[in-house]
């Protein structure tokens, strides 16, 4: 059973639990978010979205990742969500957990930010087939992205980003010194997967007033 955090007549917000798929691979049948939420809510499906099998899925969460996952219900929804996030209208939020670093993996150009900050790169992918990715140093002729990081206590952080990369909160904590619990493929310590998405911020296609949703 999805669990929903809200709801209104264009957009459904749920919650996704660590390690279930947010989609679906081309063609695949295996469990995932995709499919629990289309089996209440048919019309997603009805969205031309990214790909013809996610239909009006807004993001996605690593499949470790656990927290709020934006759903469109209706086209012109969708529209106006997807213009807000090319334009870093959608604020995304996260906590991050991290016991700090063991060693900085190979890969990793020298971090050249203050511990909590913007963290700003490009990405490049990184190992056999691409599993993992790298910062690369912010350049004229590359997309970046940034990670605002706030410190919340020992081993735990805020992180905010509006367009993202796979993995860019994994890879840019890693970079910074502190790779998340339980994410081994960034160097991290054993233990319960360390992040979760907390919070979104972004114009409600129903009323057009900024709302904001946190667990």
């Amino acid at each position: 059973m999805i669990n929903i955090i809200y709801k209104n007549p264009k957009i459904l917000v749920c919650y996704k639990e660590s390690g279930l798929p947010t989609a679906p691979l081309k063609n695949s049948t295996n469990d995932n978010l995709v499919s629990q939420v289309s089996i209440e809510y048919p019309e997603i499906m009805g969205v031309k979205g990214f790909q013809a099998w996610e239909g009006g899925l807004l993001h996605r969460l690593d499949t470790p990742t656990s927290g709020l996952v934006l759903f469109a219900l209706t086209q012109d929804a969708f529209d106006y969500l997807i213009y807000q996030q090319k334009n870093d209208m959608i604020i995304k939020e996260y906590r991050a957990k991290s016991k700090g670093a063991k060693e900085l993996l190979p890969g990793f150009p020298p971090f050249i930010y203050d511990e909590c900050s913007s963290i700003i790169s490009g990405f490049r992918n990184y190992g056999p087939k691409g599993a993992s990715v790298r910062p690369v140093l912010p350049s004229d002729n590359q997309k970046v992205y940034k990670t605002e990081v706030i410190r919340e206590g020992d081993d735990s952080f805020i992180c905010t980003i509006t367009q993202g990369f796979r993995h860019q909160i994994r890879c840019h904590m890693a970079w910074a010194g502190y790779p998340l619990i339980g994410d081994e493929k960034y160097g991290g310590f054993e233990g319960e997967f360390g992040l979760e998405a907390i919070g979104l911020t972004f114009k409600d296609p129903v009323s057009r007033k900024v709302i904001s949703i946190k667990i």
